[in-house]
């Protein structure tokens, strides 16, 4: 099956997420993705349920910058949050305990077979 666009997997997210794995999280997730469909985002967690939204919030407590190959990658399996860090890939703001929480808080899209 073809890979996804970003906004595919942006659309997405909130029926991939998975509020058993959230455990009642309250936060904001921004994502400044560069390279071929850049695009600035944020996904907002609160109330067992996730909704994304184009831009910058004001507030966020999590930003998460690399580009949109690196999210796409990652988001498909191909590549974990950290190895992208490691590899410089991926930076961060926020607290370290929320990063790496974030593959368990979304189930991977169909498009991963």
């Amino acid at each position: 099956m073809s890979q996804p666009t970003i906004q595919q997997i942006i659309d997405g997210m909130p029926s991939r997420f998975d509020p058993v794995a959230a455990n009642g999280l309250a936060a904001v997730l921004q994502f400044r993705l560069t390279g071929g469909g850049a695009v600035d985002f944020y996904a907002i967690i609160g109330g067992e349920r996730c909704e994304t939204h184009r831009g910058l919030h004001e507030k966020p407590t999590l930003t998460l910058r690399m580009s949109t190959s690196t999210y796409i990658d990652m988001v498909m399996g191909k590549l974990t949050g950290q190895e992208a860090f490691f590899k410089r890939k991926l930076r961060y703001e926020g607290p370290i305990s929320l990063a790496v929480k974030l593959h368990r808080l979304f189930r991977s899209p169909e498009w991963n077979n």
